[in-house]
């Protein structure tokens, strides 16, 4: 990871975090806290910092969390720095609209769930580790750890497949079993969904619940999981509309926000009996037809029971490569948007010119503490 004192941070990246932290704090049955509080409470620590408990270190962006001595608790606690004593010349004003962009968005976001939640949460946000089935011998993936720093160095191991799921829930219609992974975006449009089809993320998320199920006897083993639900989340808020000129409403769908009622709210003290143009009364049946789709769409997304069993041989054939020691690695350079955006560009072209790759990988990132 890039260090954030020297380089900053990707705000998108960052900002979907954080609201991805609220909503797991929602629908976390043990805590059940309000989205808002929990993602004001995520932007105070990342933004200000201040004294926080071991979970946090995980979280935060300061590489020399200060201990908090003597300890005044039955835990320990750490003082670490905010992003705004961190990052080379922090924008204040753009994070403190971030930390509006996401107060407002877990309000309709609270609002949104009473009204469409029909399910109860089994598995909050975890990691899951779970066995690879060895189909050539009928059992379980197994190897000897060949690496000379591990505590197994020698021992032969299970090989397991690994990941993080947002949750496990079971509806409360049907009782079938599906997965939420939540998502945000700056737009939500038909093609944001055309990839779910072939989506190994949900294929392998659906194979992997029900075998940790099975290899860990969780209350719902033997049950089919049958769904992912995206659960994805446009970066707006209701807004009034913005007046254009000659005095009408703007009907650009990428940057507005207004519902149908703050429209027709609008419409009727600011243009009562002014007739409207084609355009802008098809803006207006469409606000009035996608609702909250405008904010939040949950789109399902299911395999058969063939998908997931070639999944799990997908998945045995992959780590069968992963294992070869001599599998031929080497460097697949391209101009498309992920490798010329790759955060680790620098560091993979000085080791193709022969500089010191090894010394920018020092000077510039840090581990990933929970990795």
């Amino acid at each position: 990871m890039l260090r954030a004192d020297i380089h900053g941070i990707n705000n998108n990246l960052w900002f979907g975090t954080g609201i991805h932290w609220a909503i797991e704090q929602y629908y976390n049955p043990s805590l059940q806290r309000d989205p808002v509080e929990a993602f004001l409470t995520w932007f105070d620590i990342q933004w200000n910092g201040g004294i926080v408990t071991a979970e946090w270190l995980d979280r935060v962006y300061d590489l020399k969390p200060k201990p908090v001595e003597p300890f005044v608790s039955p835990t320990p606690l750490w003082t670490v720095r905010g992003l705004q004593d961190i990052i080379p010349s922090p924008n204040h004003d753009e994070f403190l609209e971030l930390k509006q962009l996401g107060e407002e968005m877990m309000k309709f976001y609270k609002q949104y769930a009473v009204k469409n939640d029909d399910f109860d949460v089994l598995v909050v946000e975890h990691d899951f580790s779970v066995p690879i089935w060895d189909y050539d011998n009928d059992k379980i993936l197994t190897a000897i750890d060949k690496r000379e720093d591990s505590p197994n160095y020698g021992k032969e191991l299970e090989v397991h497949a690994r990941g993080r799921m947002d949750l496990i829930k079971q509806s409360r219609v049907n009782g079938k079993l599906g997965i939420f992974d939540h998502k945000t975006a700056d737009k939500i449009g038909e093609d944001y969904f055309l990839k779910l089809e072939t989506d190994e993320q949900c294929t392998s998320y659906l194979w992997a619940a029900e075998v940790e199920a099975q290899y860990y006897d969780l209350p719902h083993a033997g049950q089919p999981v049958e769904e992912v639900i995206y659960n994805a989340l446009r970066k707006y808020y209701p807004k009034p509309p913005t007046e254009v000129r000659g005095g009408m409403f703007s009907i650009n769908r990428e940057t507005e926000s207004a519902t149908y009622e703050m429209l027709m709210e609008w419409i009727r003290k600011n243009a009562p009996g002014v007739p409207l143009n084609i355009k802008q009364q098809a803006y207006v049946d469409w606000l009035r037809d996608v609702g909250d789709e405008q904010f939040i769409i949950r789109k399902m997304v299911t395999r058969n029971r063939h998908q997931l069993i070639n999944a799990g041989k997908r998945i045995y054939r992959e780590a069968l490569d992963m294992l070869r020691p001599d599998l031929l690695i080497y460097p697949n350079l391209t101009n498309d948007y992920g490798c010329m955006n790759c955060q680790f560009r620098n560091p993979c072209l000085a080791i193709e010119g022969g500089y010191d790759a090894p010394q920018i990988l020092r000077d510039n990132y840090t581990r990933v503490r929970d990795r």
